[in-house]
């Protein structure tokens, strides 16, 4: 026997614990790698003679974030003027669309998915919907609802209701025709059908179109306050682009990005905890 197989013999296995380590160490520090490189590709860009009047370096934006959008108050909820006065208002703007579109979409795609002739006849106006280029809308928003938040909140409903709507419809047709006449043998009451047969079946796709509603729900919040707003981080983006201040416009972008990252997450554990049982059943069929 050759000494490395001797060495290869006697060096004992690793154990669970340390594999499990390794695997956690490497899933925390994966995902960090691209967004490490794009930070450094952007303070290499901001470094640039060219670029360095248009590209903020990182640091002066971590520096104009922490003074504009974060304060050492309690009373203030820790938020600094600016998010007080642009932030909060456009979260609360996208949640109201956003939920609004979510009823909206959940509530008309159950019926639509249920009854096969109402989805045939309002087949055409859905899909005219869908193919109208919500920006297209903002000035027939602003015309029809007034200048406030009102339109602002409607137009975001507008265009992120459609993915909600059509996986809302696939999830309830998807469900077939076989556990709707087992209801009708067993005579199920309709509310006991609609709760415990379509939408646990139809909830996987339902909350695909959430997600993707979701993150839709942030840019149309950006798109409706870009004209006709008084605060907002659209009107901020704009404010800043007008004033030439690209230190401003650079912090609302990436506080855009902590923003989407931090909803993506939050509805993630929703979704998890909501359809875990789905996971169980599909675990048993695989």
């Amino acid at each position: 026997m050759s000494a490395i197989t001797r060495d290869r013999a006697v060096r004992p296995a690793p154990s669970a614990v340390s594999r499990r380590i390794r695997r956690a160490g490497s899933s925390a520090i994966l995902p960090l790698v691209v967004p490490a490189l794009l930070v450094a590709l952007w303070w290499w860009g901001s470094e640039s003679a060219v670029n360095g009047l248009f590209i903020a370096p990182p640091r002066d934006v971590l520096d104009r974030t922490l003074s504009d959008f974060l304060s050492p108050h309690p009373g203030d909820l820790f938020l600094g003027e600016v998010a007080r006065h642009d932030l909060v208002p456009s979260l609360w703007r996208a949640a109201l669309g956003f939920w609004l579109a979510v009823v909206v979409g959940v509530g008309l795609g159950i019926v639509l998915g249920l009854r096969p002739v109402l989805a045939a006849l309002f087949q055409p106006l859905v899909h005219l919907g869908r193919s109208l280029p919500t920006p297209a809308l903002i000035g027939v928003f602003f015309l029809l609802f007034g200048t406030g938040d009102w339109p602002k909140v409607l137009l975001i409903a507008f265009g992120v209701v459609w993915p909600i709507l059509f996986n809302t419809i696939d999830g309830v047709q998807g469900i077939g025709t076989a556990r709707a006449h087992v209801a009708s043998v067993f005579k199920i009451p309709s509310r006991d059908v609609l709760l415990r047969i379509v939408l646990p079946g139809a909830a996987p796709k339902i909350f695909a179109g959430v997600r993707v509603a979701l993150s839709l729900s942030l840019i149309m919040m950006v798109i409706s306050e870009l004209q006709k707003a008084k605060n907002g981080l659209g009107y901020l983006l704009v404010y800043s682009q007008r004033n030439f201040d690209y230190p401003g416009f650079w912090t609302v972008l990436v506080v855009l990005a902590v923003v989407g990252i931090v909803l993506n997450v939050i509805m993630i554990q929703i979704e998890r905890r909501v359809l875990a049982w789905h996971r169980g059943v599909t675990a048993q069929h695989d």
